[in-house]
């Protein structure tokens, strides 16, 4: 479960660093689908302890994901600005996912 946590961390360290702007959606999209990779992993392994945290999470990955697809299809300063909203979100709710798992380890 640790593990799991570093690797999760990991990923949304390089969401959090992703520049929209220069590197586009595509580089969102990739580093949505590692987090969602490594959050299933994580979920796999954590008890239900931390379903706050892992709801919160799985919530905003959707709202990104739609985000994303709303961008893809018309991209413009709003559906960029909702993307770039969405992943903080994201870097938020899995943030606090790898504070609670991180204080049992």
């Amino acid at each position: 479960m640790c593990k799991g946590a570093e690797e999760l961390k990991a990923s949304i360290t390089g969401l959090k660093n992703v520049n929209i702007m220069a590197s586009g959606t595509s580089a969102v999209s990739a580093q949505v689908t590692k987090i969602r990779q490594d959050f299933d992993t994580l979920k796999a392994d954590a008890t239900g302890q931390y379903s706050p945290q892992a709801d919160a999470l799985s919530s905003a990955l959707d709202k990104l994901g739609a985000s994303l697809d709303a961008a893809k299809a018309s991209p413009n300063a709003g559906t960029l600005s909702a993307v770039a909203s969405a992943a903080g979100s994201v870097v938020t709710a899995g943030t606090n996912l790898v504070t609670a798992v991180s204080s049992t380890c």
